[in-house]
């Protein structure tokens, strides 16, 4: 299997009123092609941390990031964008969407950014692969919470990622709305052999993934 992601010895340190904090402590981590991993571990252990490194949302305090074969460390914002665009995707739990877009511009704006080509052709098949092709015009405000996060993943696979980074995906929504949308992600993912790396406090949501990998404290136990 070819490797996608690697961390290496990766730590981070973020500055506070009190000194220092030490949000990961010396994390090593592999991710591999059509991989799907599930991280988990109580509030305050860095997940979401780690996954913000991994995705050069922020910048590792020492330890080598490598994404999609390149080195992530000392890259400006623009080099890190340009590297993510078309081929690293995001699902965050509070959806993230532009209140003034509609459904189908939500998915089709960072289409067009991407320099993608069919791009309304992709944002249709999108909202129609997570069923919301009736919704194609609605705004976030006129969807429901569920509907709102099958949007964000429509968006996030519109583009046929290699990689896929979920951030508590089902956090605001009920059960059974949770489970619709996690059976979407994984199925898509696995459809487009993409890898998918889920942060998540749900023990069923995590046993769907391949691999399971628990953190405590900063650091992979």
């Amino acid at each position: 299997m070819s490797e996608v992601l690697r961390l290496t010895n990766v730590s981070l340190t973020l500055p506070a009123a009190s000194g220092p904090v030490d949000i990961l402590k010396g994390v090593d981590f592999t991710a591999n092609k059509g991989e799907s991993i599930a991280i988990v571990g109580p509030s305050g252990s860095g997940k979401s941390s780690m996954i913000a490194v991994a995705a050069g949302l922020e910048q590792a305090t020492s330890g080598d990031v490598f994404m999609l074969g390149e080195n992530l460390n000392g890259r400006s914002e623009d080099d890190l964008a340009m590297l993510r665009r078309g081929r690293v995707s995001m699902v965050f739990q509070s959806f993230h969407l532009l209140p003034t877009m509609s459904a189908f511009d939500n998915i089709r704006a960072p289409l067009e950014i991407a320099h993608l080509d069919n791009v309304d052709q992709r944002a249709r098949a999108a909202l129609d692969a997570v069923g919301l092709s009736d919704r194609l015009h609605h705004f976030p405000g006129q969807l429901s919470g569920g509907e709102c996060q099958r949007v964000a993943v429509a968006r996030a696979l519109a583009s046929n990622p290699e990689l896929i980074f979920a951030d508590e995906p089902t956090g605001n929504l009920d059960a059974v709305t949770g489970a619709g949308v996690a059976d979407m992600l994984f199925a898509r993912a696995k459809d487009r052999g993409a890898t998918l790396i889920l942060v998540t406090h749900d023990p069923e949501l995590a046993r769907r993934a391949d691999r399971i990998v628990t953190m405590q404290d900063g650091r992979i136990v």
